[in-house]
């Protein structure tokens, strides 16, 4: 009798390597076909390496004139995500995004991958396209999970410690340069693992919710702090696994949405006193762990679900026993999603699969080609493949609708602008009866 197999574990190491090794090849040609198609998808956009990825990103609301100069000055909200026993910052960045572009493929640079220059001339004698500059660093203890500013007021910032602490940092209070320790306003303190999840309430000031892997979600009221630290108003226990994002209702001050790795879409309404049980459960509408969600701000009753089962579910909350749409196009977990500011029908959503994608719900059920169902859905917009590695988060600029920031754990930061021609034929108001329950 022949001995039975025996698997080395070097031979398997090296098939391993192998497959990475191809999966890296496939990956770079990628990027490069995507490189080389840049100029002709793109008003404006630019690659920046951070020295360290970062893991959250925001636009600023504010914006500002220059006056006699060509752009305006926009600020972006991002943290570290350092190596071992290396400082960790919350960072403020400011942007110089032009007025008026009019994108010239012979500015193409393709050693960058831009359209226009950063920080000198591009080809044609223009300014470059963007400017970008980190303005100010913040001590962070430990990497950055999650960093959002207080929409009443923007300087007042809230970021997830890997602690599972909530930091709250006023920004003007600390110096443009790190002290070397970090000094946060307040230290909120209930989450007993970190988290990722984190929403100021856009009704109340001072007020806000996280999610946490200890399987909890947490509010808290930053009006009734009186020192340094700060326990939450509310602990709900409704979920039975990870709780991966929470999401205050832009229009209903008494719903909270929040998702988990056990499968569940959950609204909370706060005016109940009851906090192991959700007001409304949403059921089997993924088959894999659910990671954010997103209200729709101009809709009251339309959200929207991302999953690690490569899939986004569009719910109507009147009736959530089943979605009325799946969108599918992503080859991987989808991590972050968030609706366009201004078009109703417009929704972006970022992934595992490095790829931030548009996809337009008025869409839905269209008919297509044989010859354009190969290039995906209907719903299917646009596919952003500038990163190289998991997308991380990304972010609509509500000042320039179209304007989008991105952020992958390759280190690049990518702020962009899809072309004009591609969008302006679908910018269009999307008639909400289209998409109801009873489809």
């Amino acid at each position: 009798m022949p001995p039975a197999d025996v698997v080395d574990d070097h031979d398997v190491a090296i098939d391993d390597q192998d497959d990475a090794d191809m999966e890296q090849r496939l990956i770079n040609e990628e990027y490069k076909t995507w490189k080389k198609n840049s100029p002709f998808l793109y008003d404006m956009i630019l690659s920046t390496a951070l020295e360290w990825p970062t893991l959250t990103t925001q636009w600023f609301p504010d914006v500002k004139d220059v006056k006699e100069k060509n752009y305006r000055v926009h600020r972006l909200l991002i943290g570290t995500h350092t190596a071992e026993g290396k400082p960790n910052y919350l960072q403020i960045a400011e942007v110089e995004i032009p007025k008026s572009v009019d994108p010239n493929p012979r500015d193409y640079d393709d050693e960058r991958g831009e359209i226009g220059g950063y920080g000198g001339k591009a080809s044609s004698g223009e300014p470059p396209v963007i400017k970008f500059n980190i303005v100010q660093k913040i001590d962070h203890p430990g990497e950055v999970n999650k960093a959002r500013y207080q929409p009443q007021n923007p300087d007042i910032i809230a970021t997830l410690a890997v602690d599972g602490k909530v930091l709250i940092y006023d920004r003007t209070k600390h110096s443009l340069q790190p002290t070397g320790t970090p000094n946060p306003q307040i230290e909120l303190v209930g989450h007993k693992e970190e988290g990722f999840g984190l929403n100021w309430n856009p009704h109340v000031a001072g007020c806000l919710a996280s999610g946490s892997e200890d399987r909890t979600v947490l509010l808290w009221d930053l009006n009734t702090a009186q020192g340094k630290t700060l326990k939450p108003s509310r602990r709900y226990t409704h979920h039975t696994h990870i709780v991966n994002d929470v999401q205050y209702h832009p229009m209903v001050p008494h719903w909270i949405g929040t998702v988990s790795d056990d499968l569940t879409l959950q609204i909370l309404d706060v005016r109940s006193a009851e906090t192991t049980r959700a007001a409304v459960i949403a059921r089997d509408g993924h088959s894999d762990a659910i990671n954010a969600l997103a209200f729709n701000p101009r809709s009251e009753f339309l959200i929207a679900t991302a999953s690690a089962d490569k899939t986004i579910g569009i719910w109507d909350i009147r009736n959530l026993r089943q979605k009325i749409h799946t969108l599918e196009g992503h080859n991987d977990a989808v991590t972050s999603l968030a609706w366009h500011p201004v078009e109703t029908s417009i929704l972006g959503s970022g992934s595992y699969d490095r790829r931030v994608i548009f996809w337009d719900i008025s869409r839905a059920g269209e008919e297509q080609l044989p010859e354009d169902a190969e290039d995906g859905p209907p719903e299917l917009l646009f596919m952003h493949g500038g990163h190289t590695n998991h997308l991380a988060d990304f972010s609509w600029n509500l000042n320039d609708p179209w304007l989008v920031c991105s952020a992958a754990e390759d280190n690049l930061l990518q702020i962009w602008k899809v072309a004009d021609s591609i969008i302006s034929q679908d910018d269009v108001e999307m008639p909400m009866n289209e998409l109801d329950a009873s489809n």
